[in-house]
């Protein structure tokens, strides 16, 4: 038999539709992942805070170093010091201060022990920052599950699609013999009627689903700054997924961090609280100077040591220490309240790994039936043995049981790859 000329454009549609998939680019799950990392503007954040922690660190190395002011003052005195008694090589028998007074110089002062405060507080800029780009990772984490979710909802249409287009073919073919049998008086007009009320719902079908892979598309390209359609093929969704056992999540060691910080920032506020032992020099130009009996400009210093002690420090540190206690029992509690939820989340995640393993030998099995149902109603069709309707019954039994095993094999494999992510990895 010649096919009529509608079954040979379907026929070229198909062979075009299978040469332009050979062409079609080819993306996986880890490529989405990493272009949405790279692209999220929370990622470009995570270099700022260590620059930040680099800057400040140097910025307290400078501590060391001496601490160097220059000071000048000019002062008019309305009464200064008078000596009216003979003092020799001094003319006139005797001495007074000139009223106006000037100094100009330098003052110079280092601490020579900080009991590692310096390297505290560095330590704790440090951990400061890798705090901040942890608590980052763990945003990006969300970020993750956000494109697993499109990818699996992409991946579940496209496959949805593709037994539509079988259905339709299916379809097509039957209601062109029916058609044919309803001209030839040898079949009701209701029998073709509802092929083509099912030809026609399968091809809505079709176009909300290139609706929804659009609509999911550009919501991809946006998250990856990289564009995507619906020509694309995801070219991993054979792959075996291992599921880890280890958790990396980035939140464990914000907690670690946490706590860590609270314990450093005890560690110098004990630091802080000790007498510090420093020297220091100065050096002037101006009068009287030192010797207040010489009113000539000159230069004159004095070098020497000293202690600082912050002895009011003590008044308030008990009360600081027990608020750094308090903050890292909450730290605690909410790293245990988070390690609950996460286990709460893996046992739900195993359960329903597990579950969809077994649905999916079921779903096997049960296509495999329902396909030769649908073969044997086929045959039964074009003999006049059932009707339209009870065919129609047969194949959507057939397209169903196909879908649930696409659904289930689908999301077994978002469901390993979402436990991985709830992992950390």
């Amino acid at each position: 038999m010649i096919p009529n000329k509608r079954a040979f454009f379907f026929a070229s549609l198909l062979a075009l539709s299978v040469q332009l998939n050979a062409q079609k680019e080819e993306v996986t799950l880890q490529q989405l992942q990493a272009l949405a990392k790279e692209n999220y503007p929370l990622l470009k954040q995570k270099q700022s805070y260590t620059d930040i922690a680099t800057n400040k660190t140097k910025q307290l190395s400078t501590n060391f170093y001496p601490q160097v002011s220059v000071v000048g003052q000019a002062t008019y005195q309305t009464e200064v010091t008078e000596l009216n008694i003979p003092i020799p090589g001094v003319v006139g028998g005797g001495f007074k201060q000139k009223p106006d007074q000037y100094a100009i110089g330098v003052e110079l002062k280092e601490t020579l022990f900080d009991y590692g405060a310096i390297k505290t507080q560095k330590q704790i800029e440090r951990e400061s920052a890798d705090l901040q780009t942890r608590q980052v990772d763990a945003e990006l984490i969300k970020l993750k599950e956000r494109v697993n979710s499109l990818y699996g909802n992409i991946y579940l249409q496209q496959e949805n699609k593709k037994i539509l287009l079988l259905r339709i073919g299916e379809l097509d073919a039957k209601r062109k013999k029916m058609k044919s049998a309803v001209d030839n008086g040898a079949a009701l007009q209701s029998n073709f009627l509802v092929l083509e009320s099912e030809y026609l719902s399968t091809e809505q079908k079709i176009e909300e689903v290139n609706s929804n892979l659009v609509a999911w598309f550009k919501t991809l390209t946006l998250l990856t700054n990289k564009p995507l359609d619906t020509s694309v093929v995801f070219s991993d969704t054979k792959k075996d997924i291992p599921l880890q056992s280890a958790i990396i999540r980035p939140e464990m060691k914000v907690f670690e961090l946490q706590s860590s910080t609270l314990e450093l920032r005890k560690k110098m506020m004990d630091r802080n609280n000790l007498p510090k032992l420093f020297v220091f020099g100065r050096g002037y130009y101006g009068r009287p100077g030192y010797n207040f009996l010489n009113n000539d400009f000159r230069p004159y210093g004095m070098v020497g040591a000293g202690l600082n002690w912050n002895i009011s420090a003590y008044y308030t540190s008990g009360k600081e220490t027990k608020n750094l206690k308090l903050n890292n029992d909450i730290v605690a509690s909410q790293k245990r309240i988070f390690e609950i939820n996460l286990q709460a989340t893996m046992i739900q995640q195993q359960e329903e790994i597990s579950k969809l393993e077994k649905m999916i030998a079921m779903d096997a099995r049960i296509t495999e039936t329902k396909t030769a149902i649908r073969k044997a109603s086929s045959s039964q069709l074009d003999n006049g043995i059932i009707t339209s309707s009870d065919f129609i019954v047969d194949l959507n039994a057939e397209n169903q049981s196909q879908f649930n095993l696409k659904l289930h094999e689908i999301q077994l494999m978002m469901a390993k790859e979402n436990y991985n992510t709830t992992l950390g990895y």
